[in-house]
């Protein structure tokens, strides 16, 4: 029985025998072989002891990697500061082109895009009733400039009183202001242009009613163009009217044209809280359309810091990143960007010169990690 508790207390730590070995060795020993009974227990203690007792070693081994990355070594540099926007292409002169009393249409002699002198006829509307109503002043008038004939001759001897001559003047003078007034309206049922320039309108058909004074179409100046975006309001102080820009357009294969500020609004979008800034585009083929998206880049002042690579900044939600060395070791360190350079962006604090940040490799950094360049 004793040897059956010693096999149950050391069965975990035995690596070769189990308890139904024991067990069995001690019915051998005390039915066929009672002599041997001490020794086989004596024996089996020692064995237990030897391998249960034993003091087991610690195999944990530890895991501590060398991560490979890029770096560079900061230093004190006088760059420009850039800004970058995005802005639209639009005509300088986008004037709209109307009926002032509508009307059906009746014809459209232009097409979308198409150049126009001034004078050149657009459109038309039906004008039975202006045409109508204009018949009828100029009736009228015809009526009330021969009684004004004939009664002049009369009064001029005395044959009337004054009151009715007077009466007679002012009938003619109406009669004239209402031929006036419905000559203008039927002139107004054809539509000219204005001055030269390119049509743009949207597709129209014939027997359309148009309502009174909405644009039928605009005429544009493509010799004129500028370029207009939005300046958050902490940056418009700084941009002066004058200013020269780079301006890129991705839909001309990235071609570039200097620009210059020719106006910004003192009044901001209360959606965004940013301020219109205009730009004059120089027009030399007329390749550069309305509506074009431009790449805006604007340099503000002269620049003089601290300047690291843009993409090894980390955004992070209490602010900007960048991962540091030290004696072989990585750390990621807060800074305070400032405006962007040609060559990255500007630290304004948080980094000195001389120190060494990565720029290639940190997607795996943690503080502290081993690293080797």
């Amino acid at each position: 029985m004793t040897l059956k508790l010693l096999a149950n207390c050391f069965s975990n730590k035995a690596l070769f025998f189990g308890e139904q070995y024991v067990l069995f060795l001690y019915f051998c020993a005390s039915n066929y072989f009672p002599m041997m009974r001490i020794r086989i227990i004596c024996l089996l203690l020692g064995l237990f002891l030897l391998v249960g007792c034993g003091e087991k070693k610690n195999t944990k081994q530890s895991f501590d990697p060398t991560i490979p990355v890029e770096i560079s070594i900061i230093e004190q540099t006088d760059d420009n500061s850039f800004r970058n926007y995005v802005g639209t292409v639009k005509s300088e002169m986008k004037l709209p082109v109307s009926f002032p009393l509508g009307g059906t249409l009746t014809g459209v002699y232009v097409k979308n895009g198409q150049h126009v002198k001034k004078g050149a006829l657009i459109a038309r509307v039906d004008e039975t009733s202006a045409k109508s109503l204009h018949d009828a002043a100029l009736a009228t008038l015809n009526q009330a400039e021969d009684g004004y004939n004939r009664l002049k001759q009369v009064h001029d001897e005395g044959g009337i009183p004054d009151v009715r001559w007077v009466q007679m003047e002012t009938d003619l003078e109406k009669a004239r202001q209402t031929e006036i007034t419905t000559r203008k309206h039927l002139s107004e049922c054809t539509l000219r242009a204005p001055q030269d320039g390119y049509i743009s309108m949207e597709e129209h058909t014939t027997g359309e009613n148009l309502l009174p004074s909405a644009p039928f179409c605009h005429i544009i100046d493509m010799n004129k163009m500028v370029v207009e975006f939005s300046v958050p309001e902490k940056e418009v102080g700084v941009i002066q009217i004058g200013d020269k820009a780079e301006a890129t357009f991705p839909g001309l294969d990235n071609m570039t044209r200097t620009i210059e500020i020719i106006d910004k609004s003192f009044v901001s979008n209360p959606m965004g809280h940013t301020y219109t800034v205009k730009a004059r585009v120089p027009v030399e083929n007329k390749d550069i359309l309305p509506g074009m998206v431009v790449k805006i880049q604007l340099s503000l002042s002269e620049a003089s810091g601290i300047v690291v690579p843009s993409s090894c900044v980390l955004t992070m939600p209490e602010g900007a990143d960048v991962w540091t060395v030290k004696n072989g070791k990585a750390y990621r360190r807060n800074i305070k960007v400032g405006g962007f350079v040609k060559n990255g962006v500007v630290v304004e604090s948080g980094l000195e010169s001389g120190d060494t940040i990565i720029t290639v490799g940190y997607q795996k950094l943690y503080n502290g990690a081993k690293v080797s360049f």
